[in-house]
């Protein structure tokens, strides 16, 4: 039996109201601070630093997570940063932490999971703040990295093919926000590996742009690395988006998965790129094109929908 083609018009609609793209609305506020620079938005800050480039990112670890797994925000306070050097083409160095946590018990199961991803991903945990006794539980990390070659958002051009990259093993969950984690599935030496696709596709110059699958889920982190382009659009062919068997599409669309990028390929260098995950047992495919129309679509073998055109509406730019 032939499946149903997806709604394209409702998927659509799904992810512009996902939370976790609609929350990005107001990264608008960003543009209040002077001198952005030329990587404003991008997965972390890349400053020249001898050979190359030290990156710098940061990441808050979501309220309704925090409460619901203290152990996972911590975990995810790792990942999270991870993901965000990996992105760029780089390798996590170091990172640190802040927490403001309700009671002690509270604070060692953050510390517990912090130490555990820290472990699974190869990055040390360099210090922190710890604060016991604070109203509202909070909880943050910052970490460094270092790269040869960038992956910059702003790099994609019209006519680059859209891949998307993914570990495919692991458990998806709704935790106030939908994830998809490889950790507990996923040999420690294969995730300290894992990130090393990114690099290789930098350093060989395969891939002129990335960026890391975060909380509004593929489609929206491809809208936000289309954003920092110059007038770049794309199409998402959602048949062709590597996804878990038992996650329905509409889900994993606005899925945060614990390892997943989408990425910017000349044609020319798009197979050697799928290469450089696929050999490392991750699940990467060609499923779409970039172009100059300034606007996200889905397809599925038909007429494609809109999603969001970027020039009638910015998506984080001051409004």
């Amino acid at each position: 039996m032939t499946a149903a083609a997806p709604d394209l018009a409702a998927l659509a609609a799904t992810v512009r109201a996902a939370p976790g793209l609609r929350a990005k609305r107001d990264l608008d506020l960003l543009a209040r601070l002077p001198d952005a620079g030329a990587l404003d938005g991008d997965d972390a800050a890349a400053i020249r630093h001898g050979d190359g480039y030290l990156l710098v990112c940061a990441e808050a670890i979501a309220p309704a997570l925090l409460a619901a797994d203290p152990y996972a925000a911590g975990a995810a306070a790792v990942a999270t940063n991870v993901s965000d050097i990996r992105a760029m083409g780089g390798r996590p160095l170091a990172l640190v932490d802040t927490i403001v946590s309700p009671d002690r018990a509270h604070a060692a199961r953050i510390l517990d999971g912090l130490a555990w991803a820290a472990d699974l991903h190869g990055v040390t945990v360099a210090g922190g703040h710890l604060t016991i006794g604070g109203i509202a539980p909070a909880l943050s990390a910052s970490c460094t990295g270092f790269a040869t070659k960038l992956l910059p958002a702003a790099g994609a051009r019209a006519g680059d093919v859209l891949l998307a990259a993914f570990c495919l093993e692991g458990v998806w969950r709704d935790l106030g926000t939908p994830v998809f984690s490889s950790l507990r599935d996923r040999e420690p030496a294969k995730l300290r590996e894992d990130g090393e696709a990114l690099v290789e596709v930098a350093e060989k110059g395969l891939c002129r742009a990335a960026r890391d699958v975060s909380m509004p889920g593929a489609a929206g982190s491809l809208l936000q690395l289309l954003e920092l382009t110059r007038g770049c659009g794309a199409t998402l062919d959602v048949d062709r988006l590597p996804r878990p068997p038992e996650v329905p599409l509409e889900d994993w669309l606005v899925t945060f998965p614990s390892f997943g990028f989408v990425l910017a390929a000349p044609p020319e260098h798009a197979a050697a790129a799928i290469a450089a995950f696929t050999r490392r047992d991750l699940t990467c495919a060609a499923c779409g094109a970039f172009d100059d129309t300034g606007v996200l679509k889905l397809a599925a073998g038909g007429a494609p929908a809109d999603v969001w055109d970027l020039a009638a509406e910015p998506l984080t730019r001051p409004r």
